[in-house]
């Protein structure tokens, strides 16, 4: 039942929270000398870790997240040092093993303060793969990585695994009044709602526009003209048909409620609208972070290259005249904070 409740909940239900339990796992037959993964108690994200690490004799020390993953929850402050350093002190891990080291989730780096961590239970906090299929390779090499690893693929895999979690919630319940009151036209709206987020998260890169409503208005002008070539050339009316032109734009923009992070790194819409709003934020949903672009003192920056370490899409580069980091990419930014949180010398800031 446990492995069904977390197949349904990460592949059908992306938006909600659900908690797997926290405290130190063994995997295999890990000694004092065994590496220690840390990672956060969404279901999801601890069974696909632990898939990783089938064969291998390691220690997961899973910690509280309010069951939100690792990224959305590090962004918005419910997956940090102070969770970690409660797993650690709780769990007993200083005593199951000889050293003092722990490895962090790539995406958790918004929210870790590894110097807290170090000096609240002794042990060094190091980043680890962006990806968890990235892991094993990362353990083989002496835990360093190699060129990529601290990337977030936003590949045609990515955006497939997340297509069904992301938008069956917005799916089912349409569907569920369908059936009641509508029950001839459900397949056509099926057909419709999910042709429709197929073609968006497989053609999302090549598609204009840089936010994800941006993306679904130009989805809609495509549908509404093609309802409307339909309705004239079947019925010579171009409205037709008017309530599905209307249900069309409806259904495009619950599918490009938050792009952002799901079908690529873009910015996201939704939680730039509730900070317009004044709230900060919505539940589990979505928690408050800072919205903005990151910007560099030059003066301040020194030129360690810790934002390119742990930046997950490779917005830094280096100046080759002063041997310092600047903006590469400036466009690719979307805001997760980690190379603010992470810059040793605070050269980097988030402005609105």
């Amino acid at each position: 039942m446990n492995a069904l409740t977390t197949l349904l909940m990460g592949h059908l239900g992306r938006w909600f929270p659900h908690r797997a339990g926290t405290g130190l796992r063994a995997v295999g037959a890990p000694d004092g000398d065994s590496p220690v993964l840390v990672s956060c108690n969404y279901t999801l994200s601890v069974a696909r870790l632990l898939r990783e690490l089938e064969g291998l004799d390691v220690w997961v020390l899973v910690a509280q997240s309010s069951g939100i993953n690792v990224w959305c929850a590090a962004c918005g402050g419910e997956f940090t040092d102070h969770q970690v350093v409660s797993a650690i002190k709780t769990s007993g891990l200083a005593e199951k093993v000889n050293h003092r080291r722990i490895i962090l989730p790539g995406l958790s780096a918004p929210g870790m303060d590894v110097s807290s961590i170090r000096e609240k239970t002794g042990f060094r906090a190091r980043f680890g793969p962006a990806e968890a299929s990235d892991i094993r390779a990362y353990l083989d090499a002496g835990m360093k990585k190699r060129a990529g690893m601290e990337r977030k693929s936003f590949g045609l895999g990515h955006r497939l695994d997340m297509l069904l979690g992301m938008n069956f919630v917005w799916w089912a319940p349409v569907a569920a009044l369908f059936a009641i009151f509508w029950r001839e036209h459900l397949v056509h709206l099926s057909v419709l709602f999910w042709g429709t987020a197929l073609g968006v998260y497989v053609l999302f890169p090549w598609i204009p526009g840089r936010r994800g409503w941006t993306k679904s208005f130009i989805v809609t002008l495509a549908l509404v003209a093609g309802y409307v070539g339909a309705g004239r050339y079947m019925h010579a009316d171009p409205f037709f048909f008017w309530p599905w032109i209307i249900g069309a734009a409806l259904l495009t923009a619950m599918i490009g409620m938050d792009l952002g992070g799901t079908a690529g790194p873009v910015p996201s819409d939704a939680e730039e609208a509730l900070h317009r709003l004044g709230m900060k934020s919505m539940g589990s949903f979505m928690k408050e972070k800072a919205i903005g672009k990151v910007a560099l003192d030059r003066e301040a920056c020194t030129g360690c290259f810790t934002c390119n370490a742990i930046c997950p899409v490779g917005v830094f580069g280096r100046d080759p005249v002063v041997s310092r980091t600047r903006l590469a990419r400036r466009s690719d930014c979307f805001s997760c904070g980690a190379c603010v949180k992470q810059c040793p010398e605070r050269a980097l800031s988030i402005r609105a």
